[in-house]
């Protein structure tokens, strides 16, 4: 007795297609998701730190930059000023739904 099994045709670009997109939107979604909690946590003196939080994504690579001349020293302080982090922990709150986005497009 013998099993012979055809293959027709190559899927296996379409589903990498299909796989990438859907990853390319997970980090669309996570980066944006990060810039909106950033922004709602983000200390506010003058508003001027809040609105120079900004995400970008494209493709499988995103960011989230706070162009304010003095964000680094908000985020992690100064030897005169204490740390009030803004970006670090919502890059962190996002990260649980981002690794199940990504975990759902490999299964």
């Amino acid at each position: 007795m013998s099993v012979t099994v055809i293959v027709r045709g190559n899927r296996i670009p379409q589903i990498q297609g299909e796989a990438r997109r859907r990853a390319e939107a997970a980090v669309e979604k996570a980066v944006f998701d990060i810039e909106a909690r950033a922004k709602s946590v983000a200390p506010v003196r003058t508003g001027f730190l809040k609105s120079s939080i900004q995400g970008s994504a494209s493709g499988l690579e995103g960011r989230v930059d706070a162009q304010a001349h003095y964000a680094a020293h908000v985020e992690f302080g100064t030897s005169r000023m204490g740390a009030r982090p803004f970006l670090i922990p919502a890059a962190e709150a996002v990260r649980a739904s981002f690794d199940a986005a990504m975990r759902r497009i490999v299964k």
